[in-house]
């Protein structure tokens, strides 16, 4: 199924938290949240040309909702939401 977002929102998959130094796994329930992800798809009303598909974005805490689509967690975000992006490959 492929997705598409509407309007101004963003869908993004969050960046996986690493493993601890010593080589333990932390339980997802005492991980803190990423505040950054892949975006996968933007709607049409975002007017910010650095958010793009495929860029890295950086977003405030609490923002936005998750949902699950096929088997992969998705955190759709309006543009509002999104503080920056990573820098484009020159």
């Amino acid at each position: 199924m492929t997705i598409q977002a509407t309007n101004n929102n963003v869908w993004v998959v969050r960046d996986n938290p690493e493993l601890e130094k010593s080589g333990v796994l932390i339980p997802d329930a005492a991980k803190p949240k990423v505040h950054r992800g892949k975006i996968i798809t933007v709607g049409k009303l975002v007017s910010d040309d650095t958010i793009s598909q495929g860029r890295v974005a950086i977003f405030n805490k609490n923002s936005g909702f998750e949902i699950e689509e096929g088997g992969t967690e998705y955190t759709i975000l309006t543009q509002l939401d999104i503080v920056g992006t990573d820098a484009p490959v020159q």
